[in-house]
């Protein structure tokens, strides 16, 4: 009995030996285990149609590990869009299991650096997983062409490197980056529809963020439910006028940050329901 205590104590030495000789190997293994899961598993394909907002950050311009900045993913449908792009956005995209390679817009509520310093990594992802044939449509009120320009010039020798690296069909020259889509901001009591598409209907209305100016929000009308997003806002009589009809229940705790939360409304049932994912 003793050797054969001897034995398993001798075996068990080896072994934490051997992984921690290995240690970083094993690690590498689980991190492109992960990436790999992330990267080859698709949210849209599991969720029923429907209105679907993931909060992908809910942070602030002071610097945060436990949030990502502003960032609020639409799925209407299998159509998926993005308002603001917040620091942090586009990685907790990937950990809720978004294809950022699939993203069909992105709206941009106004020009805080904590609304857009995401913008670039989103953009790059979004050409690098989807292997994207165009840039992305960047809806804003005026002064986003100033901002998609910038991106686009800070991003333009990078471009080159990872079209040389990976190549044409992996990173297609035509898709990188952005294109601006500018509006002028509508008057208070009015919204312009930005994108019509059948089921689905996005407007924009005018929001109070003084010294900003302009600011916006945003409605997404799909199947009989609608979401707003108002962005940085004070209360007003706008943002309620825009807001009418929607519901605001919610049922569960939210989690909002870099672990990211499933917010689903569901057809036929009024309330939201609030998922953890993480």
């Amino acid at each position: 009995m003793k050797r054969f205590l001897l034995g398993v104590l001798a075996t068990v030495a080896i072994l934490s030996v051997v992984a921690y000789l290995l240690r970083m190997q094993i690690a590498m293994r689980l991190v492109e285990r992960a990436a790999t899961s992330n990267l080859t598993t698709n949210l849209l394909l599991e969720l029923p149609d429907g209105l679907h907002v993931v909060l992908c950050g809910a942070g602030s311009p002071l610097p945060d590990p436990m949030r990502s900045g502003p960032c609020t993913a639409i799925v209407a449908g299998k159509r998926l869009y993005i308002v603001d792009a917040g620091s942090g956005s586009s990685r907790v995209l990937s950990r809720v299991r978004l294809p950022q390679g699939e993203i069909d817009g992105m709206f941009l509520t106004h020009f805080h650096s904590d609304h857009i310093d995401g913008l670039g990594e989103l953009l790059l992802q979004r050409w690098a997983n989807g292997a994207t044939t165009s840039p992305l449509p960047v809806y804003g009120p005026e002064g986003v062409e100033q901002v998609v320009a910038g991106f686009e010039l800070a991003y333009s020798l990078d471009r080159k490197y990872r079209i040389a690296h990976h190549g044409e069909e992996v990173v297609p020259p035509s898709g990188a980056g952005a294109v601006a889509r500018p509006f002028q901001a509508p008057a208070d009591g009015e919204a312009e529809i930005l994108v019509d598409q059948g089921d689905l209907r996005v407007s924009v209305f005018r929001v109070s963020h003084e010294p900003v100016e302009p600011a916006v929000g945003y409605r997404f009308d799909y199947k009989g439910r609608s979401v707003v997003l108002s962005g940085d806002t004070r209360k007003s009589a706008n943002v309620e006028k825009f807001a009418e009809g929607v519901k605001d229940v919610y049922k569960g705790p939210v989690t909002v940050g870099r672990d990211g939360t499933l917010v689903e409304l569901p057809a036929g049932d009024d309330t939201i329901e609030v998922v953890e994912l993480l």
